[in-house]
């Protein structure tokens, strides 16, 4: 006798090989799903007497299974798995030829919405260190850098960890780096990158089919490895990591020109102060020559921005830091500045008065403003720009990128309970996030 399993589709599975079909059970699920039965030739109940009809079709007793000697499907219509198999037991006993079994209430031919108690995951209680082994033959940089950084937060986090050419038995993981050289052993799991032909995806399909889980890169190559026919729950991602030693490239602002605030009111250059109030430092590295400047100079270090101060113009260098800039700034009503126009031959993004001949040119001003309000949310639509990118990926830590594979790793040993696995929901999309699970109640 087989019992099919849930995604063995009985329409399917009757299409292809059509048999005498009985329905055990002749209750108010059996009513429920009627109309989706389109192949039923005998119900039988326990109670047959009582019911004798459902739907003007009579009921039969159990034992006229006795009478059947010819292959056949049973379509058991119990809600209780319990029950269910006390169902498939007594089925063992009428010895029929040859009978297949499906559970009308756990089944996808039937698009069933009925849940039972979860049952398809218990964890196990395990307060040893987890022993995992990265198993990594290659010795380029970019592979040896993720076996170095997984072995060294792996050790951090207090996991008894080990790095071979070969898979070893006597661990509870054998992390695979690449998948390419995988050779099967209990709850293997396989880095999965550069599946770019199709020789590599019928080399993971076999893989996984021994392998515990797949873990891709992104979400792009999991999904597009599931189009070509490998199981979704095989595979899961984990995005990577960077370092986080690189430094945050600020914005280059250039001032050049001289600094009459304290008897010419027209170029406003104190107000540069009040545009950078709220404005965060880490972004911002301005560039001054023009003499003048020593006091707002002052103040704008006191404010922790960093300042190349040259108050001396000295057109080599000048020419020479022009290009360097990111933006040209001037706040000034006086009809125009002459930088504008070197700014501009170099390519450089302006922040600018709308005024003078500084609409004459045949380029709009990438940041138009009037007001110390307008130069303020220059600096703020900048400095999110940047924010966006730097925090976009300031949570890619090597930490994190071992943590989600230690919850992939312990789903997998069965080590946590989905409770204390599903966490950390809602805060990233990863990680055991993108395992498939079986069942998904705790």
């Amino acid at each position: 006798m087989e019992i099919a399993k849930y995604s063995d589709d009985f329409n399917r599975r009757y299409a292809q090989e059509p048999r005498k079909t009985i329905v055990w059970g002749a209750g108010q699920g059996l009513k429920n799903y009627w109309k989706d039965l389109a192949h039923i030739d005998v119900i039988c109940d326990v109670n047959a007497k009582q019911i004798k009809e459902i739907n003007g079709f009579s009921v039969d007793e159990v034992s006229v299974l006795s009478d059947i000697n010819e292959k056949i499907y049973i379509i058991v219509s119990v809600k209780s798995k319990e029950l269910f198999y006390e169902i498939c037991n007594s089925i063992h006993e009428y010895e029929l030829e040859d009978v297949v079994v499906f559970h009308l209430f756990d089944n996808v031919a039937w698009g069933n919405d009925y849940w039972e108690t979860a049952v398809s995951y218990q964890s196990v209680t395990n307060s040893d260190k987890m022993r995992v082994n990265i198993v990594c033959a290659d010795s380029s940089w970019i592979f040896k850098k993720f076996t170095d950084r997984m072995q060294q937060q792996l050790m951090e986090l207090g996991v008894d960890v080990s790095v071979s050419s070969v898979a070893r038995d006597d661990v509870d993981i054998n992390h695979h780096i690449p998948y390419i050289a995988y050779k099967p052993y209990p709850n293997d799991t396989l880095m999965i990158t550069h599946v770019d032909n199709m020789k590599k995806v019928y080399c993971l399909k076999k893989e996984l089919e021994t392998a515990s889980m797949g873990i891709c890169m992104s979400k792009d190559t999991m999904n597009k490895l599931v189009s070509y026919g490998i199981p979704r729950n095989k595979l899961c991602y984990v995005n990577p990591a960077q370092d986080g030693l690189i430094s945050v490239h600020k914005y280059k602002i250039g001032i050049t020109h001289r600094c009459r605030d304290g008897y010419d009111i027209r170029k406003r250059e104190s107000a540069l102060l009040e545009c950078l109030e709220g404005v965060n430092p880490n972004y911002f590295h301005f560039i001054i020559m023009g003499d003048g400047w020593d006091n707002i100079v002052e103040e704008l270090r006191r404010m922790e921005f960093e300042v190349d101060y040259y108050p001396e113009f000295i057109y080599e260098i000048y020419n020479e830091l022009m290009p360097k800039l990111d933006y040209f700034l001037y706040m000034g009503f006086d009809e125009g500045n002459m930088g504008y126009l070197d700014a501009l031959a170099a390519g450089v993004g302006t922040i600018v008065t709308p005024q003078g001949y500084h609409l004459d040119v045949d380029c709009p001003i990438d940041y138009p403003c009037s007001t110390i309000r307008h130069f303020k949310e220059a600096f703020l639509d900048l400095q999110k720009k940047k924010q966006v990118r730097v925090e976009a990926v300031s949570e890619w830590t090597w930490k994190n990128y071992v943590l989600k594979h230690m919850d992939i790793w312990n789903y997998i040993l069965r080590r946590k309970s989905l409770k204390e696995l599903y966490s950390k929901q809602l805060c990233y999309e990863d990680g055991i996030c993108s395992v498939y699970v079986d069942d998904n109640r705790i």
